[in-house]
């Protein structure tokens, strides 16, 4: 039940970034990533969202210099990032089948990508810096690989590390509860 909310959360934010830009993206995000902490507390969710976010900052500046993508702006907005990030939380849960998967999770980037930012374009505010196919084909190509990666380097290096969820008994955020220690 857990995972099927897990993915609930991602598609509900994921609506709300599109369709209510930046601001309603912040508070999704804000409302995603308390939610998921408070269910899983594990820390290492921590490094993933970040991953994300940078990645995505990177992955979005790129489309729009290469003129794949149009988002109005000279930097990636807001709303896209927190797409980003509210994705990272459904890695090691609701999509966790993916991981260890690099050939799924290549197929699944090469046939995902195009329909998600077909989608962003269609009911969003972004626009397609070239034409729709070459935009979706280019997509395609770079997320299929970049999916590929994440899959079987780094959420298995991420899994690796220290810090599950026996860890957040000290969480500094309060989630655990409890009085906080200090060692």
């Amino acid at each position: 039940m857990k995972l099927v909310l897990n993915f609930s959360m991602y598609f509900c934010g994921w609506w709300i970034a599109i369709l209510g830009g930046n601001a309603m993206a912040l508070v999704a995000l804000f409302v995603i990533l308390v939610s998921h902490f408070a269910l899983w507390r594990d820390q290492r969710d921590i490094f993933v969202v970040l991953f994300f976010i940078f990645a995505g900052f990177a992955m979005e500046w790129v489309y729009m210099a290469s003129g794949v993508l149009d988002y109005g702006s000279n930097l990636p907005p807001a709303w896209v990032i927190c797409m980003w990030a509210m994705l990272a939380t459904t890695l090691r849960y609701s999509l966790s089948v993916l991981v260890g998967r690099p050939l799924l999770a290549f197929a699944a980037g090469l046939v995902l990508a195009p329909i998600v930012y077909t989608n962003s374009v269609y009911f969003g505010p972004a626009d397609w810096g070239r034409t729709p196919w070459e935009s979706m084909l280019i997509l395609s190509v770079s997320w299929a690989p970049l999916a590929a990666v994440i899959s079987g380097v780094v959420i298995p290096f991420i899994d690796q590390l220290d810090g599950g969820s026996e860890s957040l008994e000290v969480c500094p955020i309060g989630f655990d509860h409890q009085p906080h220690r200090i060692e």
